[in-house]
């Protein structure tokens, strides 16, 4: 079962290609569907005790055709999206090629907050 965000509203299916087709997500023009990279967001589920809750809002699920890109997304994110989020969040890069995801990073953010509190 894939669990995601959008609109505000978490939503079940089966796996990532439904939630894309039931949300209208496309690739960007220019990205080859056969090997791009995906900066990923992901929220805590209190049930599953994981990261399993993928953001596909903005500025969630970014994809790109170049790994410089994507890096620099991600390492964006590192400092820009605690500052958006109230909870503690996973970010992940990743390549899809050929039906395959391989994860390059992954780092788990905390809200300035939290991180206030942990130190």
């Amino acid at each position: 079962m894939y669990k995601y965000l959008h609109n505000n509203q978490i939503q079940f299916v089966a796996g990532f290609p439904e939630a894309k087709q039931q949300e209208g997500l496309f690739l960007p023009e220019g990205v080859d569907p056969i090997n791009h990279f995906i900066v990923r967001i992901w929220h805590w589920d209190e049930n599953d005790d994981d990261f399993s809750i993928e953001i596909l809002d903005t500025p969630g699920h970014q994809v790109f055709q170049d790994y410089d890109d994507a890096i620099n997304c991600f390492k964006t994110l590192i400092v820009d999206y605690p500052r958006e989020a109230a909870e503690e969040s996973k970010l992940d890069l990743v390549q899809y090629h050929r039906g395959k995801l391989t994860t390059y990073h992954s780092k788990i953010l905390f809200p300035p907050l939290l991180a206030g509190q942990i130190m």
